[in-house]
């Protein structure tokens, strides 16, 4: 337990003398250093709003348009941009012609296959598919891979868990094997029988956490191989 406690206060002493080197080296950073990142933002920002061109405005076929957005599952709001960006060349976009369009693109976005892999990555559900076949084969789809990618956060976040055991053994292995431990000023200090017994204490608790994370690990993998 001691030998525990000193190897937190060991870390916290190194978080906090890392804290400080941060901050220290972020006051001496000057202007020009932000003002990239924020010309980065502006510009991103500004790309986002231009939806069409005004060539695109002037040979618009907003059928195609919509064929286009429905296959991506984009929502019906975004004839919004549309009209906005177009007003400029005096263009106003046929709204049927993209509502068609945009159905007829969301018959290949809303599937089984698409809902899969949109779960799978974490996307967010859309909600763009119509009620009836199509939402339910796409939700079906969406839901399974879903599942699949909150087990994936799951496994990630147990093997955070088991490198930060593995690298509190390697440490505690190297002090015994050294005979002495390092403090956070650098300064060595021979280990004592009383630290030892407690050292090898603490690696069989680790052990048996360790087999622990291995096992949800190979469980929650085992749950989703071949998905």
């Amino acid at each position: 337990m001691e030998y525990r406690e000193n190897t937190q206060r060991r870390r916290q002493d190194e978080r906090a003398s890392g804290v400080a080197v941060a901050a220290s080296q972020e006051q001496g950073r000057n202007f020009g250093f932000f003002a990239m990142p924020l010309l980065l933002i502006a510009l991103m920002v500004l790309s986002a709003c231009a939806s069409i061109s005004e060539e695109e405005c002037l040979a618009a076929d907003w059928y195609s348009i919509g064929v286009e957005d429905g296959s991506k599952g984009y929502p019906m709001s975004r004839i919004g941009n549309y009209r906005k960006d177009c007003a400029e060349v005096g263009v106003a976009p046929d709204a049927d012609e993209y509502a068609e369009g945009r159905d007829y693109g969301l018959e290949t976005f809303c599937t089984y296959e698409r809902g899969y892999s949109e779960g799978k990555r974490g996307f967010s559900n859309k909600a763009v598919c119509p009620p009836g076949q199509l939402e339910a084969e796409f939700m079906q789809g969406y839901k399974a891979g879903h599942y699949i990618y909150g087990v994936n956060q799951q496994i990630r976040s147990l093997e955070r868990d088991l490198a930060e055991v593995n690298q509190e053994v390697d440490e505690i292995r190297g002090d015994m094997d050294n005979g002495y431990r390092v403090d956070s000023a650098g300064k060595k200090h021979n280990i004592s029988t009383y630290e030892r017994d407690a050292m090898y204490e603490r690696l069989l608790g680790l052990g048996k956490e360790e087999g622990r994370l291995e096992g949800e690990i190979s469980t929650l993998r085992a749950s989703i191989s071949g998905s």
